[in-house]
Protein backbone atom coordinates (compact mmCIF):
# COMPACT_ATOMS: atom_id res chain seq x y z
CA UNK A 1 0.00 0.00 0.00
CA UNK A 2 1.21 3.49 -0.80
CA UNK A 3 1.33 6.34 1.68
CA UNK A 4 -0.72 7.42 3.45
CA UNK A 5 -2.64 4.13 3.33
CA UNK A 6 0.48 2.20 4.32
CA UNK A 7 1.18 4.58 7.18
CA UNK A 8 -2.37 4.44 8.45
CA UNK A 9 -2.59 0.66 8.55
CA UNK A 10 0.84 0.27 10.12
CA UNK A 11 0.71 -0.15 13.87
CA UNK A 12 3.25 -1.20 16.42
CA UNK A 13 2.90 -4.88 17.23
CA UNK A 14 3.30 -4.29 20.95
CA UNK A 15 0.53 -1.67 20.88
CA UNK A 16 -2.13 -4.01 19.49
CA UNK A 17 -4.62 -5.82 21.67
CA UNK A 18 -6.99 -8.46 20.25
CA UNK A 19 -10.72 -8.46 20.75
CA UNK A 20 -12.12 -10.90 23.31
CA UNK A 21 -12.58 -14.33 21.86
CA UNK A 22 -10.09 -13.87 18.99
CA UNK A 23 -8.38 -17.06 20.05
CA UNK A 24 -11.30 -19.23 18.95
CA UNK A 25 -10.40 -21.60 16.10
CA UNK A 26 -11.47 -20.58 12.62
CA UNK A 27 -15.01 -21.61 11.80
CA UNK A 28 -16.11 -21.86 15.43
CA UNK A 29 -18.44 -19.29 17.04
CA UNK A 30 -17.22 -17.24 19.96
CA UNK A 31 -18.32 -18.16 23.43
CA UNK A 32 -21.31 -16.22 24.73
CA UNK A 33 -19.12 -14.65 27.39
CA UNK A 34 -16.79 -13.28 24.73
CA UNK A 35 -19.49 -11.54 22.72
CA UNK A 36 -19.50 -7.76 22.81
CA UNK A 37 -22.68 -5.75 23.27
CA UNK A 38 -22.84 -3.81 20.02
CA UNK A 39 -26.16 -1.99 20.54
CA UNK A 40 -28.10 -1.55 23.76
CA UNK A 41 -31.89 -1.36 24.07
CA UNK A 42 -31.89 2.41 24.51
CA UNK A 43 -30.04 2.86 21.21
CA UNK A 44 -32.34 0.43 19.41
CA UNK A 45 -35.39 2.34 20.63
CA UNK A 46 -34.04 5.57 19.12
CA UNK A 47 -33.20 3.85 15.82
CA UNK A 48 -36.81 2.73 15.33
CA UNK A 49 -37.75 6.27 14.34
CA UNK A 50 -35.40 6.19 11.34
CA UNK A 51 -35.58 4.66 7.88
CA UNK A 52 -33.00 4.23 5.14
CA UNK A 53 -33.24 6.76 2.32
CA UNK A 54 -34.33 4.70 -0.68
CA UNK A 55 -33.64 7.09 -3.57
CA UNK A 56 -33.29 5.43 -6.96
CA UNK A 57 -32.56 2.04 -5.37
CA UNK A 58 -36.21 1.48 -4.48
CA UNK A 59 -37.71 -1.85 -5.57
CA UNK A 60 -41.25 -1.46 -6.85
CA UNK A 61 -44.21 -3.72 -6.23
CA UNK A 62 -43.08 -5.52 -3.07
CA UNK A 63 -44.31 -5.13 0.50
CA UNK A 64 -42.38 -2.63 2.57
CA UNK A 65 -42.53 0.84 4.11
CA UNK A 66 -40.88 3.05 1.48
CA UNK A 67 -43.04 5.46 -0.47
CA UNK A 68 -43.41 4.88 -4.20
CA UNK A 69 -44.30 7.12 -7.11
CA UNK A 70 -46.80 4.48 -8.17
CA UNK A 71 -50.42 4.65 -7.05
CA UNK A 72 -52.44 1.64 -5.98
CA UNK A 73 -55.09 0.39 -3.61
CA UNK A 74 -53.32 0.51 -0.26
CA UNK A 75 -55.06 2.37 2.61
CA UNK A 76 -52.34 5.08 2.61
CA UNK A 77 -53.91 8.20 1.04
CA UNK A 78 -51.77 10.01 -1.55
CA UNK A 79 -53.92 12.43 -3.57
CA UNK A 80 -57.20 13.12 -5.42
CA UNK A 81 -57.82 13.00 -9.17
CA UNK A 82 -60.88 13.76 -11.24
CA UNK A 83 -62.99 10.75 -12.05
CA UNK A 84 -62.57 9.48 -15.59
CA UNK A 85 -64.07 6.54 -17.46
CA UNK A 86 -62.60 3.28 -16.25
CA UNK A 87 -61.80 4.46 -12.70
CA UNK A 88 -63.07 2.32 -9.84
CA UNK A 89 -66.32 4.01 -8.78
CA UNK A 90 -65.87 2.54 -5.30
CA UNK A 91 -63.01 4.99 -4.78
CA UNK A 92 -65.11 8.08 -5.46
CA UNK A 93 -64.91 10.50 -2.53
CA UNK A 94 -68.49 11.56 -1.88
CA UNK A 95 -67.53 14.20 0.69
CA UNK A 96 -65.51 15.99 -1.97
CA UNK A 97 -68.44 15.64 -4.40
CA UNK A 98 -70.75 17.33 -1.87
CA UNK A 99 -68.36 20.26 -1.47
CA UNK A 100 -67.21 20.77 -5.06
CA UNK A 101 -70.07 19.27 -7.06
CA UNK A 102 -67.60 17.14 -9.01
CA UNK A 103 -66.48 13.52 -9.01
CA UNK A 104 -63.03 12.81 -7.60
CA UNK A 105 -61.38 9.48 -6.76
CA UNK A 106 -58.92 8.87 -3.94
CA UNK A 107 -55.43 7.76 -4.93
CA UNK A 108 -53.50 5.58 -2.51
CA UNK A 109 -49.80 5.06 -2.08
CA UNK A 110 -47.98 1.87 -2.98
CA UNK A 111 -45.30 1.00 -0.43
CA UNK A 112 -42.21 -0.94 -1.44
CA UNK A 113 -39.26 -2.71 0.10
CA UNK A 114 -35.62 -1.79 -0.32
CA UNK A 115 -32.86 -4.28 -1.10
CA UNK A 116 -29.93 -3.35 1.18
CA UNK A 117 -26.43 -4.77 0.78
CA UNK A 118 -23.82 -3.99 3.46
CA UNK A 119 -20.20 -4.72 2.55
CA UNK A 120 -18.30 -4.83 5.84
CA UNK A 121 -14.51 -4.50 5.77
CA UNK A 122 -13.12 -7.37 7.84
CA UNK A 123 -9.46 -6.94 6.94
CA UNK A 124 -6.69 -7.01 9.55
CA UNK A 125 -6.20 -3.23 9.45
CA UNK A 126 -9.66 -2.84 10.97
CA UNK A 127 -8.62 -4.70 14.13
CA UNK A 128 -6.72 -1.80 15.70
CA UNK A 129 -7.19 1.09 18.10
CA UNK A 130 -4.87 3.82 19.30
CA UNK A 131 -6.44 4.17 22.73
CA UNK A 132 -7.78 1.57 25.14
CA UNK A 133 -10.74 3.86 25.88
CA UNK A 134 -12.16 3.44 22.38
CA UNK A 135 -13.22 0.36 20.43
CA UNK A 136 -11.25 -1.02 17.51
CA UNK A 137 -12.24 0.11 14.04
CA UNK A 138 -13.74 -3.34 13.47
CA UNK A 139 -15.98 -3.05 16.53
CA UNK A 140 -17.04 0.48 15.54
CA UNK A 141 -17.78 -0.76 12.01
CA UNK A 142 -19.87 -3.65 13.33
CA UNK A 143 -21.83 -1.28 15.56
CA UNK A 144 -22.59 1.01 12.64
CA UNK A 145 -23.48 -1.99 10.48
CA UNK A 146 -25.76 -3.30 13.22
CA UNK A 147 -27.51 0.06 13.52
CA UNK A 148 -28.11 0.29 9.76
CA UNK A 149 -29.25 -3.34 9.58
CA UNK A 150 -31.65 -2.74 12.47
CA UNK A 151 -33.13 0.34 10.76
CA UNK A 152 -33.60 -1.67 7.55
CA UNK A 153 -35.16 -4.70 9.24
CA UNK A 154 -37.49 -2.55 11.33
CA UNK A 155 -38.75 -1.02 8.08
CA UNK A 156 -39.20 -4.50 6.52
CA UNK A 157 -36.36 -4.01 4.03
CA UNK A 158 -34.40 -7.00 2.76
CA UNK A 159 -30.74 -6.99 3.85
CA UNK A 160 -27.56 -8.95 3.23
CA UNK A 161 -24.33 -8.42 5.20
CA UNK A 162 -21.16 -9.50 3.41
CA UNK A 163 -17.72 -9.37 5.09
CA UNK A 164 -14.72 -8.92 2.84
CA UNK A 165 -10.94 -8.71 2.95
CA UNK A 166 -8.96 -9.65 -0.16
CA UNK A 167 -12.02 -11.68 -1.26
CA UNK A 168 -15.68 -11.74 -0.36
CA UNK A 169 -16.54 -13.70 2.78
CA UNK A 170 -19.63 -15.76 3.53
CA UNK A 171 -22.73 -13.55 3.39
CA UNK A 172 -25.44 -13.36 6.03
CA UNK A 173 -28.82 -13.17 4.33
CA UNK A 174 -30.61 -11.88 2.49
CA UNK A 175 -33.15 -11.75 5.32
CA UNK A 176 -36.21 -9.63 6.01
CA UNK A 177 -38.45 -8.80 8.94
CA UNK A 178 -38.11 -7.78 12.56
CA UNK A 179 -37.68 -11.37 13.71
CA UNK A 180 -34.22 -11.29 12.08
CA UNK A 181 -32.88 -8.52 14.33
CA UNK A 182 -31.45 -10.84 16.99
CA UNK A 183 -29.80 -13.24 14.50
CA UNK A 184 -28.20 -10.29 12.67
CA UNK A 185 -26.77 -8.73 15.83
CA UNK A 186 -25.56 -12.11 17.09
CA UNK A 187 -23.86 -12.75 13.76
CA UNK A 188 -22.09 -9.37 13.91
CA UNK A 189 -20.94 -10.02 17.48
CA UNK A 190 -19.30 -13.26 16.40
CA UNK A 191 -17.52 -11.96 13.32
CA UNK A 192 -13.73 -11.87 13.17
CA UNK A 193 -11.20 -10.24 10.87
CA UNK A 194 -10.10 -12.17 7.79
CA UNK A 195 -6.78 -10.89 6.37
CA UNK A 196 -5.53 -8.47 3.70
CA UNK A 197 -7.61 -6.06 1.62
CA UNK A 198 -8.52 -5.75 -2.06
CA UNK A 199 -11.25 -3.13 -1.90
CA UNK A 200 -11.91 -2.17 -5.53
CA UNK A 201 -11.84 -5.74 -6.96
CA UNK A 202 -14.21 -6.92 -4.22
CA UNK A 203 -16.72 -4.16 -4.97
CA UNK A 204 -16.65 -4.87 -8.71
CA UNK A 205 -17.00 -8.63 -8.16
CA UNK A 206 -20.02 -8.09 -5.94
CA UNK A 207 -21.68 -5.73 -8.41
CA UNK A 208 -21.19 -8.02 -11.41
CA UNK A 209 -22.52 -11.06 -9.54
CA UNK A 210 -25.97 -9.52 -8.98
CA UNK A 211 -28.49 -8.83 -11.70
CA UNK A 212 -30.76 -6.57 -9.65
CA UNK A 213 -29.18 -3.50 -8.03
CA UNK A 214 -30.16 -2.00 -4.69
CA UNK A 215 -28.68 0.15 -1.94
CA UNK A 216 -25.06 -0.74 -1.22
CA UNK A 217 -23.45 0.50 2.02
CA UNK A 218 -19.67 0.16 2.12
CA UNK A 219 -18.31 0.19 5.70
CA UNK A 220 -14.51 0.33 5.65
CA UNK A 221 -11.35 2.14 6.71
CA UNK A 222 -10.55 2.38 2.96
CA UNK A 223 -6.92 1.37 3.51
CA UNK A 224 -6.57 -0.38 0.18
CA UNK A 225 -5.38 1.08 -3.09
CA UNK A 226 -5.75 4.71 -4.11
CA UNK A 227 -8.81 7.01 -4.33
CA UNK A 228 -8.92 6.73 -8.13
CA UNK A 229 -9.27 2.93 -7.80
CA UNK A 230 -12.19 3.44 -5.41
CA UNK A 231 -13.74 5.88 -7.89
CA UNK A 232 -13.46 3.31 -10.70
CA UNK A 233 -15.27 0.72 -8.55
CA UNK A 234 -17.97 3.24 -7.61
CA UNK A 235 -18.39 4.06 -11.30
CA UNK A 236 -19.13 0.39 -12.01
CA UNK A 237 -21.80 0.42 -9.31
CA UNK A 238 -23.41 3.61 -10.63
CA UNK A 239 -23.38 2.32 -14.21
CA UNK A 240 -25.22 -0.82 -13.09
CA UNK A 241 -27.91 1.15 -11.26
CA UNK A 242 -26.74 0.85 -7.66
CA UNK A 243 -27.26 3.57 -5.07
CA UNK A 244 -24.09 3.62 -2.94
CA UNK A 245 -22.90 5.16 0.30
CA UNK A 246 -19.31 4.98 1.61
CA UNK A 247 -19.09 4.94 5.41
CA UNK A 248 -15.47 5.62 6.33
CA UNK A 249 -14.35 4.30 9.74
CA UNK A 250 -11.30 6.07 11.20
CA UNK A 251 -9.36 6.18 14.44
CA UNK A 252 -8.58 9.77 15.49
CA UNK A 253 -4.86 8.92 15.67
CA UNK A 254 -4.98 8.17 11.94
CA UNK A 255 -6.55 11.39 10.70
CA UNK A 256 -6.31 14.09 13.39
CA UNK A 257 -2.84 15.72 13.46
CA UNK A 258 -2.81 16.32 17.24
CA UNK A 259 -3.98 12.79 18.01
CA UNK A 260 -1.50 11.30 15.54
CA UNK A 261 1.36 13.28 17.05
CA UNK A 262 0.38 12.28 20.58
CA UNK A 263 0.15 8.61 19.63
CA UNK A 264 3.48 8.57 17.77
CA UNK A 265 5.33 10.37 20.55
CA UNK A 266 3.56 8.33 23.20
CA UNK A 267 4.93 5.15 21.65
CA UNK A 268 8.57 6.24 22.13
CA UNK A 269 10.51 3.58 23.96
CA UNK A 270 11.70 5.84 26.74
CA UNK A 271 15.17 4.29 26.51
CA UNK A 272 16.87 7.25 24.86
CA UNK A 273 15.91 6.22 21.31
CA UNK A 274 13.51 8.43 19.39
CA UNK A 275 12.95 5.86 16.65
CA UNK A 276 9.84 3.68 16.52
CA UNK A 277 8.91 0.70 14.42
CA UNK A 278 5.55 0.39 12.67
CA UNK A 279 4.35 -2.95 11.34
CA UNK A 280 1.66 -3.21 8.68
CA UNK A 281 -1.00 -5.56 10.06
CA UNK A 282 -1.82 -6.96 6.63
CA UNK A 283 1.53 -7.25 4.84
CA UNK A 284 3.98 -7.36 7.81
CA UNK A 285 6.00 -4.60 6.10
CA UNK A 286 8.08 -2.73 8.69
CA UNK A 287 8.64 1.02 8.73
CA UNK A 288 11.16 2.69 11.06
CA UNK A 289 10.86 6.40 11.66
CA UNK A 290 11.68 9.16 14.10
CA UNK A 291 8.39 10.96 14.87
CA UNK A 292 9.76 14.51 14.95
CA UNK A 293 7.70 17.59 14.11
CA UNK A 294 8.64 17.48 10.42
CA UNK A 295 7.45 13.87 10.04
CA UNK A 296 4.17 14.62 11.81
CA UNK A 297 3.60 17.70 9.61
CA UNK A 298 4.25 15.73 6.42
CA UNK A 299 1.98 12.96 7.63
CA UNK A 300 -0.85 15.37 8.43
CA UNK A 301 -0.58 16.96 4.98
CA UNK A 302 -0.59 13.56 3.25
CA UNK A 303 -3.65 12.43 5.22
CA UNK A 304 -5.56 15.63 4.46
CA UNK A 305 -4.84 15.18 0.74
CA UNK A 306 -5.93 11.55 0.89
CA UNK A 307 -9.20 12.34 2.69
CA UNK A 308 -10.02 15.12 0.22
CA UNK A 309 -9.33 12.75 -2.70
CA UNK A 310 -11.58 10.06 -1.21
CA UNK A 311 -14.48 12.46 -0.79
CA UNK A 312 -13.95 13.90 -4.27
CA UNK A 313 -14.03 10.38 -5.74
CA UNK A 314 -17.36 9.73 -4.07
CA UNK A 315 -18.84 13.05 -5.16
CA UNK A 316 -17.78 12.40 -8.77
CA UNK A 317 -19.81 9.16 -8.77
CA UNK A 318 -22.89 10.56 -6.99
CA UNK A 319 -22.02 8.51 -3.91
CA UNK A 320 -22.74 9.62 -0.35
CA UNK A 321 -19.60 9.81 1.82
CA UNK A 322 -19.50 10.05 5.61
CA UNK A 323 -16.55 9.70 7.99
CA UNK A 324 -17.07 8.20 11.46
CA UNK A 325 -14.62 8.22 14.36
CA UNK A 326 -14.27 5.16 16.55
CA UNK A 327 -14.62 7.53 19.53
CA UNK A 328 -18.28 8.09 18.61
CA UNK A 329 -21.07 5.83 19.66
CA UNK A 330 -24.35 5.35 17.80
CA UNK A 331 -25.46 8.70 19.19
CA UNK A 332 -26.79 12.09 18.10
CA UNK A 333 -23.59 12.95 16.20
CA UNK A 334 -23.66 9.73 14.20
CA UNK A 335 -27.38 9.98 13.41
CA UNK A 336 -27.03 13.66 12.46
CA UNK A 337 -24.25 12.83 10.00
CA UNK A 338 -26.28 9.98 8.49
CA UNK A 339 -29.19 12.42 8.04
CA UNK A 340 -26.95 15.11 6.60
CA UNK A 341 -25.46 12.77 3.99
CA UNK A 342 -28.87 11.45 2.94
CA UNK A 343 -28.34 7.91 4.20
CA UNK A 344 -31.24 7.84 6.66
CA UNK A 345 -34.50 9.76 6.79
Amino acid sequence: MNAPAGWLSAVRARGWHPLPGRGAPAGQPLDAGDEEILLDERTLTRLRRLSLAAGRARTEGLAGEHRSRRRGTSPEFADFKRYSQGDDFRRIDWNTYARLDGLFVRLSEVTTELSVHILLDSSASMDWRSDERWPTKFTAARRLTGALAYIALWGFDRIAIVPFADTLGRPFGPVQGRAQVVPVLRHLQQMRTLGGTALAPVIETYAHARSRPGLLLLVSDLLSGEPDELQAALHVLRARGWQTAVLHIVDDAEVAPDAASAWLHGDATGTGSTSIELIDRESDVTLRLAPDDEVVTRYAAAVATWLDALEASCVAEATAYARFSTAWGIDDLTVMLLHERGIVA
